[in-house]
């Protein structure tokens, strides 16, 4: 993992995290109540299921319990786990979706049924007003805002303004950034990652990616969970208005295409 530089505004630090007074006494069990959002998503399932493993109690929310059957049938027979069904474009259930808990991970989604942006302040605003202690949200950056400037990508660009709105809200937040998956090679055919059969055996992989610059991956499934519980742990007093940048191994297209070539 490596941690990214945080350009952005002050961090955030809630003092009920750094207040000596605002311990708990030492044999006092401290709340561990976890939100996660889009539960059955790569990166949200991850963290229900790591957070459900060390203690945590944990409300996952989704969509349609019908959307994934298989999933949502293993995250609802783990450990101090409650499925949650609700629509985000709901506002009065997204207004009680945070009340009682103390921590949150959100990823939202940019699908055609709903506004990401709209989406994604309305959860972090809720969040807010029920005092959620320490709030990570997965973003990602807007070329536009580089030197020198880049066409953003649309699906990227809105991560990064709901961003910026969490950080105006002045939210105890950290700001998650997660490389490619490596098993979108493996599932679903995304443009960019479709491997195409050749009547040899073999496969095509088309992609304009530059040969001369490394590509990030994480094992999203297995890895990030890990990653976001430890952030949690160590708390906003480190990881206050930060951005923390997620990959575990980066390889040039040449190289991953011979890996792929070994493995198949």
């Amino acid at each position: 993992m490596s941690r990214a530089a945080n350009p952005g505004p002050r961090n955030v630090i809630d003092s009920a995290m750094t207040d000596p007074g605002q311990q708990p006494e030492p044999n006092a069990t401290p709340l561990r109540e976890l939100v996660v959002v889009n539960a059955t998503g790569r990166q949200a399932s991850s963290v229900v299921r790591v957070a459900s493993a060390v203690g945590y109690k944990v409300r996952a929310q989704l969509r349609s319990l019908k959307k994934d059957l298989q999933l949502s049938a293993e995250l609802r027979i783990l450990p101090n786990v409650t499925l949650v069904e609700g629509s985000l474009d709901d506002q009065a259930f997204v207004d009680k979706l945070f009340v009682g808990a103390q921590y949150a991970f959100v990823n939202t989604t940019p699908y055609a049924w709903t506004d990401e942006v709209a989406t994604g302040k309305s959860l972090a605003l809720a969040a807010l007003k029920a005092g959620i202690r320490h709030y990570i949200f997965s973003s990602l950056t807007d070329h536009s805002t580089h030197d020198p400037p880049q066409d953003p990508l649309p699906l990227w660009a809105t991560k990064f303004t709901v961003e910026q709105y969490i950080r105006q809200l002045e939210l105890p937040a950290t700001f998650v950034y997660v490389g490619s998956y490596h098993n979108n090679f493996s599932s679903r055919p995304y443009p960019l990652w479709q491997l195409t059969p050749r009547a040899d055996g073999g496969f095509v992989w088309k992609a304009p990616f530059p040969t001369d610059y490394p590509i990030p991956f994480i094992d999203t499934e297995h890895d990030l969970g890990a990653a976001v519980i430890q952030i949690f742990k160590d708390g906003v007093s480190q990881w206050g208005g930060q951005r923390y940048a997620f990959f575990f191994f980066a390889f040039f297209p040449s190289s991953l295409r011979r890996i792929l070539v070994v493995t198949n």
